[in-house]
């Protein structure tokens, strides 16, 4: 969990780093540029390893309208899921373990984004499409020990929302639903990972 939460505090670190590359040094909502922050719900499609749904994770965003209604940008999220597996016998190599476990999955997908709004005035709904990078931890907790497997992959993130600024000039909302794929794998305490397919919405603000 100590690591978990040193990723989650690296990842708003690099948010911060996000912000200043990406906006303007002027503070106030602009139509060029926007900035997201989320909190973020995610569930687990097809993973044996922790499949529970859970709300633990947020999301960064900003970006720079290139047109009107496209805008590039960068991101960084980060979420864990976790799941209790009850007692049972592993047959690990030639090792025979009888205990229950507590799963943990941790991933902190980065990379770039683009989207597309389809007004540009108090409402503004879009499409959009995250691509980079995504490291995940597997991690397994029985009795005292952790057990745990670091993995890399391609991530990959189409999404469908919109931003509302009920008060011109000032902080609006933002929310969206998404579906994303990683190509992580792993193997860890007798369960296999190939690929993290998840699908999940975001509230937050918008700037």
């Amino acid at each position: 969990m100590k690591t978990i939460k040193y990723l989650a505090k690296r990842a708003a670190i690099a948010a911060m780093m996000v912000v200043a590359f990406v906006l303007p040094a002027k503070s106030q909502i602009s139509q060029d540029t926007y900035f997201n922050i989320d909190w973020q719900f995610n569930i687990p499609l097809g993973n044996d390893f922790s499949s529970t749904a859970s709300g633990w994770g947020m999301n960064f965003e900003g970006g720079y309208y290139v047109t009107p209604q496209m805008a590039l940008g960068a991101f960084i999220n980060y979420h864990t899921n976790n799941e209790y597996i009850p007692r049972r016998t592993l047959h690990i190599g030639n090792t025979a373990l009888n205990t229950d476990q507590q799963h943990s999955l941790f991933q902190l997908p980065f990379g770039m984004t683009a989207r597309y709004r389809f007004d540009y005035g108090m409402f503004q709904p879009y499409v959009g499409m995250k691509l980079g990078a995504e490291y995940a931890k597997m991690s397994s907790d029985f009795y005292i020990f952790e057990n745990s497997k670091n993995t890399w992959g391609f991530f990959a993130s189409p999404e469908v929302g919109f931003m509302c600024y009920p008060w011109p000039g000032s902080v609006g909302f933002h929310a969206a639903i998404y579906y994303s794929i990683a190509t992580n794998q792993g193997k860890l305490m007798g369960y296999d990972m190939n690929t993290i397919n998840s699908l999940g919405f975001r509230l937050g603000l918008a700037f």
